[in-house]
């Protein structure tokens, strides 16, 4: 791809904002480098136009320990031109707020995705955010559950950003070279 040629699609998914938080900031970076973008929420028919985007960036949370569908369906409709372009997947997990859950073959639920869907692109997992406040009942009392058994905070009152902002930088910029070198990223 050439600066000036085409967009980058950048897709986010999550619930609570944060993947669209992380999805922003990427396209900043992209813009800096000079690669035009469309930011778009995954929706049941999101798809790349072949005649408009050149790569796909991916940014979704995990929920629960799985991925939206929608991400699967993406890729299965689109897995002929996703082969085609570079792609990059981000993992938005609060998992990852421990360095080591950072790591696509150490994060369990990314290697899951990886096995289960074939994606062939750059991989990066980034830790989200906790935000009891605005959670449901549910939603909070699974979220301190899973907090209680990985050693981490079950205050109902706190809001906590574990987002490493310069990894997030990180991958945009490596994403960014990548499409600008003409290299699929495989």
């Amino acid at each position: 791809m050439r600066m000036g040629d085409d967009r980058v699609l950048i897709v986010y998914g999550g619930r609570f904002g944060q993947s669209e938080k992380i999805a922003s900031a990427m396209r900043a970076t992209l813009t800096e480098k000079g690669l035009p973008s469309d930011l778009v929420p995954l929706t049941p028919k999101t798809a790349p136009d072949p005649s408009t985007h050149s790569a796909l960036l991916l940014v979704t949370s995990v929920r629960y320990g799985h991925f939206d569908r929608n991400a699967y369906r993406l890729l299965e409709r689109n897995r002929t031109w996703l082969e085609n372009h570079p792609t990059q997947l981000v993992t938005v997990s609060l998992t990852a707020r421990k360095p080591e859950k950072r790591d696509p073959q150490e994060h369990s639920y990314t290697r899951k995705f990886l096995a289960k869907s074939g994606w062939k692109g750059s991989v990066a997992v980034v830790a989200g955010s906790l935000l009891y406040p605005q959670y449901n009942i549910f939603d909070r009392l699974v979220i301190q559950f899973i907090m209680r058994i990985t050693d981490g905070p079950t205050d109902p009152s706190q809001t906590i950003e574990y987002t490493d902002w310069e990894q997030v930088e990180k991958v945009a910029t490596n994403f960014a070279d990548t499409i600008l070198s003409g290299n699929p990223g495989r």
